[in-house]
């Protein structure tokens, strides 16, 4: 059983408003920990991205929150490849607990191994790394499904792209994704979410201009997609959002 644990202290400039973990920053330290899951079998990122030309992208993930940390409570946050499925797909999960050992959010999440020379994903097993597995482990089952919601959106922000949005790869980086959902419901509504789902479909470059729309709610669940402002029918992310009591009666 292959597994990466890791702990943080939640500080000051890790919090919203309410004093909770902010999602966007708890998502920072899935990334930290898959980083030093990858070190720990002997892989470094960066060499990969530098020497071998290859990278590992996020593709989707979804999160169930029964409760967001708060500042200055401590966490830990475990991580491990559960499956390869299908072929291109690489499952990894996320657990993270409480001081007191308590499961407080779970994810799973998929990613893709990219070949930077031509930008297009390939079978793990065509790739130049074994990954360690750990199949008998399960944060959350790994169907995460493209989203079809049904009636007209309506556009409710508009962010452009600028410097403090993009990483490494000089694109977004998928944590601020949350950042920009959260920022176009309102805040009775931030307060209830319980679960969040972001697919990730099309790249976002710099100064580009991405429209939010979010399309009718469902009784426990708000559905947004991030739409190239210029080219609406490109669509750069989806994202569902879940609550813990009915949006309406």
């Amino acid at each position: 059983m292959i597994t990466e644990s890791k702990k943080f202290t939640i500080g000051l400039f890790d919090c919203d408003l309410y004093k909770r973990l902010r999602v966007s920053r708890l998502c920072e330290f899935f990334q930290e920990t898959s980083l030093a899951h990858l070190r720990d079998q002997g892989f470094d990122y960066f060499a990969m991205i530098d020497k071998d030309k290859f990278t590992l992208v996020l593709s989707r993930i979804k999160l169930r929150i029964s409760k967001l940390p708060f500042w200055g409570e401590d966490i830990t946050i475990s991580t491990w490849l559960k499956s390869y499925n299908p072929e291109k797909v690489a499952w990894c999960d996320f657990d993270v607990r409480d001081s007191q050992g308590n499961s407080v959010v779970q994810a799973t999440s998929s990613w893709l191994l990219v070949n930077l020379e031509d930008g297009k994903a390939i079978p793990f097993a065509k790739g130049p790394y074994r990954f360690d597995l750990t199949p008998e482990l399960s944060a959350l089952p790994e169907t995460i499904d493209l989203l079809e919601p049904p009636g007209m959106p309506r556009t409710v922000l508009v962010k452009d792209v600028k410097y403090s949005d993009l990483d490494l790869n000089n694109h977004v980086n998928n944590c601020r994704y949350s950042d920009w959902v959260l920022d176009a419901i309102s805040m009775e509504e931030i307060k209830r979410i319980r679960s969040i789902q972001l697919n990730y479909m099309q790249q976002v470059e710099y100064n580009t201009k991405v429209a939010l729309v979010r399309f009718p709610e469902s009784r426990h669940h708000i559905v947004i997609f991030g739409v190239n402002e210029e080219h609406p029918e490109l669509v750069h992310f989806q994202a569902r959002l879940g609550f813990d009591k009915p949006l309406f009666t």
